[in-house]
């Protein structure tokens, strides 16, 4: 294993330079964003042919699951397995905004992209998840009552991709939709939707960008969003509109607060909208626009605002073109009356894009941030994938961060979301694809350095350490050893754990995606976006940077490249089904055309049998197909008959005690069309959708020891079918309202594990397993552990209500992302125990006893 953090970064740092450090943000086609690439593979697993209204479903199921879950025995709870790490772990997940406490600085909130809010009441020591019984977890921005700030207002949705979306036409990303304005009474324990309540069948005209609560009439309140502005008079009961807009961005005037500044956008793809700027002198009731140089239409989508805090005359603003590129600068010394041109898209350098040049293009559409600083009117900083700062009004720039060194610790994660300064000291916090960080000093740098040194003259701390937010895409497992994982994670690189407690690192970057361990030949693989996989030797355990394999010439990965480790070589699906060995391409066993493979699988002990099925394309009227072959790849055979042609294939688990018995699944909005089984290798086709409610599969794992049990996850969480039985039951037990991307088992612990996308890596047991000779059922919970007080702040006490039968009694206490904090072992004669917590940090924790060969979990939260 690795023996130490030094050793491990030195290898990490070799095989990045080696395998391509511009990874995250190489595009599958020049000219395309991985944000918009991103998107439409979201999108293209979701849609069917007939383009259905489906964001009803979403409700339609979580009504389904509800029921499905009052109705189910008490089984075993889900629970938090990581990441965890150190603070400087390149990247976590995506944070759209934050805002402070109104009276205690150290008091922050953060919204999450996929992840609900979070609160921090030690400055970042630990975090808690206050998204309570919000029915989605995608947040935008937060508002926080001046006086009682157990009052806050959120905009639900992730409004940051609102700019792809309203130019994608039919690849618009559906996960991002929002539910309107919702209110909390009691600092989120609860939370209640107010009359500004929208459904994602409203698509983007769901989605809000923010919401502002009145400094000294707190019962007015105004959201600005896709559809306009709208302005509340009591306290969220009611809402008028007040402009029927595009709204980008809100902002006050820091002594009036009555006068607001709003950005108008327009969307090229539909030649709607107008952009511009606007101004307020009565809280939104009525606006007036602004006098600038930045045209209505055809040239600028996005508009991003900000007051001097030390002279309001000065407002700024930051465009960009529909590309995302950078169009323009733009200054107002009258309190935003009229705006003159600072500088447009001639200027040397694109500050929207990624590369430190004048490149075009860039991410504007999608990150764009900007702040003027509390004492220097002069002094701006601006986001897009990078951060630049003028210090003489906009006559000029010069870059602040380069996303590049975030691999090397030297500087921020790209994309930029929001830039706020600290009330009470000069400090920038910024919110970004990678998380949340800080800096007590800009200093500014210059494109030379930046480039070829590698060396950055700012320094942030992250404060990712403690939050359970990151969006998996993939997960494995070693299968000699069910700690160690590798998971790839959207924006944020593949991590990789060796074991029980130890810390999560990075291990390759770009957006990670499957990965697999090969222990028998020395080797593990990762891979980030389209199928590039990066192959290492693991001799002793560690990593050690072999080579990328690339799709061969004329061919294409998949967004989430398939691969399998089997019969002692990898099976990668990209056009065709190619063999590597020691991480290189040796040869190809298929000789198909069209769409790359979205799902694999191979028989393991001698790689006879191979199941492949390769994506569709709706909108072209393009079918998928499934293909099977029984003597390693000689000869193949389609086996479409019997299962749906017009979706898309998202996952194949393959019976590997009996290869003939194959599982697919589909992640479309079809109602009648989610599982099918074979057990005749596809020659025949079941439907097993049975009773599943409308949404999509995203992946399946078969419990191979003889109970034949099937778990799915889904866009609503996870459920499992008991052999010869038609119904589904939901085994949610403790899991976040979340997207599961994927469901290993650990073969070592006997537990189910999941990748979800927004909320990390979790765990549960294994509904019924031998152990021991023993027979283990989890399905059933035949007693609770109770803890009291709970919230707790010094000493909680456990109880349960009976004795076990077992030798000895295992607690573990762990916290929000999965780290062990506690360990203790005690005899079965008691049935009580008193826990000291005054030191642990704020926050959620989970207790797990393990006894009987079960595992029991309750919880409690720490203030």
């Amino acid at each position: 294993m690795i023996s130490n953090r030094l050793h491990f970064l030195l290898f990490f740092l070799f095989g990045l330079i080696c395998f391509d450090a511009n990874a995250q943000q190489i595009p599958e086609k020049e000219g395309t964003p991985n944000y918009i690439l991103r998107n439409n593979d979201f999108q293209e697993r979701r849609i069917t042919s007939s383009f259905e209204n489906f964001g009803k479903n979403y409700f339609i199921g979580d009504s389904y699951l509800s029921q499905k879950n009052s109705k189910n025995k008490k089984s075993s709870s889900w629970v938090p397995k990581g990441p965890y790490g150190i603070d400087d772990l390149a990247g976590i997940g995506r944070v759209n905004s934050m805002r402070f406490h109104p009276t205690d600085t150290n008091i922050w909130f953060i919204c999450v992209a996929q992840g609900g809010v979070w609160k921090t009441i030690n400055a970042g020591e630990s975090w808690t998840s206050i998204s309570g019984d919000l029915p989605i977890l995608r947040t935008s921005y937060l508002a926080i009552h001046p006086t009682n700030p157990n009052i806050m207002y959120i905009a639900l949705g992730d409004f940051a991709y609102l700019g792809h979306n309203l130019q994608a036409n039919e690849n618009k990303r559906t996960s991002h939709y929002g539910l309107g304005v919702y209110k909390t009474i009691n600092g989120g324990k609860n939370w209640m939707p107010t009359d500004l309540s929208f459904e994602q069948t409203d698509f983007e005209g769901s989605l809000i960008a923010k919401v502002f609560i009145h400094p000294t009439n707190p019962d007015t309140v105004i959201a600005v969003g896709q559809t306009g502005s709208f302005l509340s008079y009591d306290g969220g009961v009611s809402f008028s509109q007040t402009n029927n807009a595009l709204f980008w961005d809100l902002e006050q005037h820091p002594n009036s607060p009555d006068i607001l500044f709003a950005s108008t956008g327009y969307v090229h793809s539909y030649k709607l909208g107008s952009a511009g700027i606007l101004k307020s002198n009565d809280f939104g009731a009525t606006w007036s626009s602004a006098t600038s140089s930045i045209p209505a239409t055809n040239a600028v989508q996005r508009i991003e605002l900000a007051v001097s805090p030390s002279d309001p005359n000065y407002v700024y603003a930051i465009a960009c073109d529909t590309l995302g590129g950078f169009f323009g600068f733009y200054k107002s010394t009258d309190g935003g009356l009229s705006f003159s041109t600072k500088l447009d898209n001639t200027y040397q350098y694109n500050i929207l894009n990624n590369s430190l040049d004048d490149k075009p293009g860039g991410q504007g559409r999608y990150d764009l941030a900007i702040s003027v600083d509390k004492n220097d009117k002069n002094k701006v900083l601006i986001g897009g994938v990078n951060i630049w700062q003028t210090s003489n009004g906009g006559t000029s720039f010069v870059p602040i961060t380069y996303w590049l060194l975030n691999y090397y610790k030297e500087s921020l994660h790209g994309d930029i979301q929001e830039i706020v300064q600290h009330p009470t000291n000069n400090s920038y916090f910024v919110c970004h694809d990678g998380g949340f960080s800080r800096s007590y000093s800009i200093i500014p740098d210059n494109v030379a350095d930046l480039k070829n040194t590698y060396v950055s003259k700012t320094s942030w701390t992250n404060y990712t350490k403690g939050l359970n937010i990151t969006s998996f895409y993939r997960l494995s497992v070693n299968p000699q050893n069910g700690n160690e994982m590798m998971a790839g994670a959207q924006d944020n690189s593949t991590v990789y754990t060796s074991g029980t407690d130890s810390l999560f690192f990075n291990l390759s970057g770009g957006d990670g995606m499957e990965s697999t361990f090969a222990d028998e030949v020395n080797m593990r693989y990762t891979s980030s976006q389209n199928g590039r996989i990066i192959a290492y030797n693991s001799f002793g355990g560690g990593f050690t940077y072999e080579n990328t394999i690339f799709p061969p010439a004329g061919e294409s990965g998949e967004w989430t490249t398939p691969f399998v480790f089997a019969n002692n070589q990898l099976y990668i699906g990209y056009v065709n089904v190619h063999v590597a060995n020691y991480g290189y391409l040796t040869k190809s066993l298929s000789n198909f055309t069209g769409s790359p493979f979205t799902a694999l699988d191979v028989e393991k002990a001698n790689g006879q049998t191979i199941y492949g099925a390769k994506r569709g394309y709706a909108s072209s009227g393009i079918e998928n197909n499934f293909y099977a072959s029984t003597n390693g790849g000689d000869t193949w055979q389609d086996k479409n008959t019997g299962l749906p042609r017009n979706l898309y294939p998202s996952y194949i688990e393959m019976n590997q005690n009996k290869p003939s018995s194959v599982w697919i699944s589909f992640s479309g909005f079809d109602k009648d069309n989610k599982i099918f089984g074979s057990s005749n290798g596809g020659d025949t086709w079941v439907n097993m959708t049975y009773d599943l409610p409308n949404i999509p599969v995203n992946t399946i794992v078969q419990q191979q020891d003889g109970s034949d049990f099937i778990y799915i996850g889904t866009d609503l969480g996870v459920f499992y079918l008991l052999p010869n039985t038609t119904s589904w039951i939901p085994y949610n037990e403790g899991m976040p309202k979340v997207i599961i991307s994927e469901l290993e088992i650990d073969t070592v612990n006997y537990t189910l594990l999941a990748a979800t996308f927004g909320r990390g890596l979790w765990e549960i047991d294994l509904l019924e397993y031998q152990k021991n000779n023993v027979s283990v059922s989890s399905s059933s919970i035949d007693f609770q552990i109770k803890t009291y007080p709970n919230p707790v702040s010094d000493v909680v006490t456990l109880s349960w209500s009976k004795k076990i039968s077992s030798k000895n009694l295992n607690l573990n206490i762990i916290d929000i992302t999965g780290k062990t904090v506690m360990q203790k072992s005690f005899s079965n004669h008691i049935n009580e125990t008193i826990i000291n917590v005054e030191s642990f940090p704020t926050g959620q924790y989970y207790v797990i006893m393990k006894a009987n060969n079960k595992r029991y979990v309750t919880s409690f939260l720490k203030e």
